[in-house]
């Protein structure tokens, strides 16, 4: 439950980005197999945590064009735009994974986080 009493929901993860449990919605989603989700989170940890480190200021108006702008000049650039491009494919592609296309995709994402 978000401050102002919202019930955070995956729906509504961008809105309350800083304020949720981002893990625990990762979890629901691999329990489900959802791997399409759980690149979701993966990438809204990412925007959460450059967020965090002030390598980006996020705003819910923000494209994911416009972090990739903010970005650009950054040491984590590159593997940024390729989490980018691997999140937008997945996401607005529509594109259900299967638990083996899932698998590098998963190592790229938490090694970006490990590297934030």
């Amino acid at each position: 439950v978000a401050s102002d009493g919202t019930p955070i929901t995956i729906e509504n993860l961008e809105n309350y980005l800083h304020g949720t449990d981002l893990e625990r919605f990762l979890r629901e989603a691999l329990a489900n197999g959802n791997y399409t989700q759980a690149v979701r989170v993966y990438y809204l940890q990412i925007i959460k945590d450059l967020s965090n480190k002030e390598a980006i200021q996020w705003s819910r108006e923000k494209t994911n064009r416009d972090y990739l702008r903010e970005m650009q000049n950054h040491l984590l650039a590159a593997p940024f735009r390729t989490a980018t491009n691997t999140y937008e494919r997945v996401w607005y592609g529509n594109r259900s994974l299967s638990a083996d296309e899932y698998a590098p995709v998963e190592h790229q994402m938490r090694d970006l986080l490990e590297r934030i």
